[in-house]
């Protein structure tokens, strides 16, 4: 059975259209290739409190096996995914934004003001990913040995 993904696009610049979600097009492409259903794809401004509201929404839906967050993690004042985040996981998965951001240094240093982080509601897997359309296309590349396998864990199916 495919993965059955979610894709949340985080940002006022993408809620009001005055920029084109081109890492979420790029994400969602990346997931159809890799056998992966996108049940899901909505774009939510910058708001720690809708934010919350509709990572809940998907995750307890109980039909996503992996929501990606894209944008909203870095050091501005106005990213608020991780807080977010950390109102909504029950359990945290350190492994999944170390191995983005230890990949993605080799491309570029400023991967180290990301603060993006992974978790789990629970049977979902809610993943952080990065802006930039380049990053969150190899940042997915990074992730696909292991999502199969943290899904089945999540779901409780014997691997």
């Amino acid at each position: 059975m495919p993965i059955q993904v979610a894709l949340l696009t985080v940002g006022d610049r993408f809620a009001s259209g005055s920029v084109k979600d081109e890492t979420g097009d790029n994400l969602n492409a990346a997931c159809l290739k890799m056998g992966w259903e996108v049940a899901s794809r909505q774009v939510v401004g910058d708001d720690e409190q809708a934010l919350v509201n509709h990572l809940v929404q998907i995750a307890d839906g109980g039909t996503i096996d992996v929501l990606f967050t894209v944008d909203g993690i870095g050091i501005q004042a106005k990213d608020r995914v991780p807080e977010a985040m950390y109102q909504v996981c029950e359990k945290w998965i350190p492994g999944f934004p170390e191995l983005i951001r230890n990949k993605a240094y080799e491309k570029t240093p400023l991967v180290a003001l990301t603060r993006g982080v992974a978790g789990i509601r629970g049977k979902t897997l809610i993943i952080n990913m990065p802006s930039s359309p380049t990053a969150v296309k190899d940042s997915l590349e990074i992730l696909r040995p292991v999502l199969r396998l943290a899904v089945d864990q999540v779901k409780g199916t014997p691997a």
